[in-house]
């Protein structure tokens, strides 16, 4: 598992099929598809992680 220093979004194997499940492990009580919205609405998987977050590089858009 790594933890991405773009989003702070931990790749636990979430896929698409299972992206609205909350599995409760590295990344909490968050499924893949609101650590998604969270993304899109303030650049990290969730708010809090906002002070850990970098910009995607160009090659990560």
């Amino acid at each position: 598992m790594s933890l991405c220093p773009v989003c702070w979004w931990e790749d636990d194997g979430q896929e698409d099929a299972d992206a609205g499940d909350v599995r409760h492990t590295v990344n909490g009580a968050l499924s893949l598809s609101e650590g998604r919205l969270y993304y899109a609405r303030c650049g990290a998987s969730h708010p809090r992680f906002l002070p850990y977050v970098r910009k995607a590089k160009d090659s990560e858009q």
